[in-house]
């Protein structure tokens, strides 16, 4: 429990970036919309702490030691991997005139580097996040306008890692 709660702090932190990234990008950050936000994403951190807090009296994992140094073995070389391969997709899209596209390309990105962590972490939630992340990315760079792909993505991936990923990790909890 207590790794699935730092898992939540870090899409809230990725999440809430990727929101006010995408009001900003689509021109809608008004002073109502930024205080929806910060609270919505307030509130998500206040009860992902509060979690755990609580976590903290349960019973270690049942991981050995072994399983838990290759987790955090694979999940270095995926982060290596995913911010490595971010800088390159920036770079090659800056390359090509094609800035409009840095977003989706990262939140592909991420999407994809979701899965070898699901695996490792024993997270099956993680695939089906990765799998919006990715579908929503195409589906924006399918149907948008290039002058609005940035920031509909970018919405769009914040509300995924803020909103249907803990209620997606609280489904498949039950059915576990």
């Amino acid at each position: 429990m207590r790794g699935r709660a730092y898992g939540c702090l870090f899409f809230i932190g990725f999440g809430s970036a990727w929101v006010f990234s995408g009001l900003a990008a689509t021109h809608h950050m008004t002073r109502v919309l930024a205080v929806i936000a910060g609270v919505v994403c307030a509130a998500l951190l206040v009860a992902t702490l509060l979690l755990l807090r609580r976590a903290k009296d349960l019973p270690a994992a049942s991981l050995d030691s072994e399983d838990a140094q290759r987790a955090t073995r694979m999940f270095r070389a995926v982060n290596i991997i995913q911010w490595v391969s971010i800088g390159t997709a920036i770079v090659i899209l800056q390359m090509v005139h094609m800035p409009q596209y840095v977003v989706p390309a990262i939140a592909i990105i991420v999407g994809l580097h979701l899965f070898p962590l699901a695996g490792s972490f024993h997270n099956r939630q993680h695939y089906v996040t990765g799998w919006l992340l990715i579908l929503w990315s195409l589906g924006c760079l399918a149907l948008l306008p290039a002058d609005r792909v940035a920031g509909i993505a970018a919405l769009g991936t914040g509300v995924v890692l803020l909103v249907i990923s803990p209620w997606l990790k609280k489904i498949m909890h039950g059915v576990t």
